[in-house]
């Protein structure tokens, strides 16, 4: 085995219907390999719990069913077969040019409505932050999600969500802004998603993606995601945002605490910046 946990043989199926798989890249969860003339990409995941079959479902749930080549178990791993995407993930200098197309594939996404947000689940991340971070003075980002939270604002109905919008997994195609071509855009990983807020899917994507660019211009970024800017939907993003960067502080102290003060150094100063700027 590898220390990420897959295979180190290769994988005689998957290559006798696909050619010679070259390793493109590797996350957390899975891995994924290249085929011969570009055309697909293979996406093995490190533990057999069905995520190949979830994210295919998830993928075709919101629109992207026609990416999807197969989902299979073979050599002894679970695999996805995807179309190849000729691009690279989003970096600061894409964001504006990836914003219009981001705008439609999130808005198409929302509009599937399914049920209430689990707020008792919320309750539930709420505490279990709070008793990890009690030694650290974060009361005015959790008042921002308990607040809204006891007067009901939170329960709201819940719409499908990707959950993961970081900047990772929105690949963009090759090309300049402004060269006259419109720029396509593709949201990857697909097996966190599910029904939410659409509010948390745009508080993680402002927090994971267009923190990429300066406190203001983020911030204003993704108010250009939100239904209306009436009061309740500001305060609602506010409480999202809130809750996302203690997910992060949460997230940090837990799997990599060496990197936590540098982390809370970066997050707390745009979280309160965001206080400051949206309606309690």
């Amino acid at each position: 085995m590898t220390p990420g946990g897959l295979p180190t043989h290769r994988f005689p199926v998957l290559e006798a219907r696909f050619g010679p798989l070259t390793p493109m890249d590797a996350g957390m969860q899975s891995r994924v390999y290249a085929a011969p003339g570009g055309d697909v990409v293979v996406k093995v995941y490190r533990n057999q719990r069905g995520d190949h079959r979830l994210e295919a479902a998830n993928m075709r749930r919101a629109g992207l069913g026609a990416w999807v080549v197969d989902a299979v178990e073979a050599d002894g791993v679970e695999a996805l077969i995807l179309r190849r995407f000729p691009g690279r993930p989003l970096g600061a200098d894409d964001v504006p040019a990836a914003l219009p197309r981001l705008r439609e594939i999130v808005g198409a996404l929302h509009r599937a409505r399914e049920g209430q947000v689990d707020v008792e689940r919320l309750r539930e991340r709420l505490r279990r932050f709070r008793r990890a971070l009690a030694a650290y003075p974060l009361d005015d980002l959790f008042g921002a999600v308990e607040l809204p939270l006891e007067r009901g604002l939170l329960n709201q109905p819940a719409a499908f969500c990707h959950l993961d919008l970081w900047h990772d997994n929105i690949l963009i195609a090759a090309g300049r802004e402004g060269d006259g071509a419109r720029r396509e855009v593709l949201v990857i990983d697909w097996t966190k998603a599910g029904w939410d807020d659409p509010l948390r899917d745009v508080a993680l994507l402002k927090t994971g993606t267009l923190d990429l660019l300066g406190m203001d211009a983020s911030l204003d970024a993704a108010l250009t995601f939100l239904p209306d800017h009436a009061p309740a939907t500001l305060t609602r993003l506010r409480a999202y945002l809130a809750h996302t960067y203690l997910h992060d502080l949460y997230w940090f102290l837990m799997n990599e605490p060496y990197e936590f003060d540098r982390q809370r150094a970066q997050k707390l100063p745009r979280a309160r910046h965001v206080l400051a700027r949206l309606p309690e």
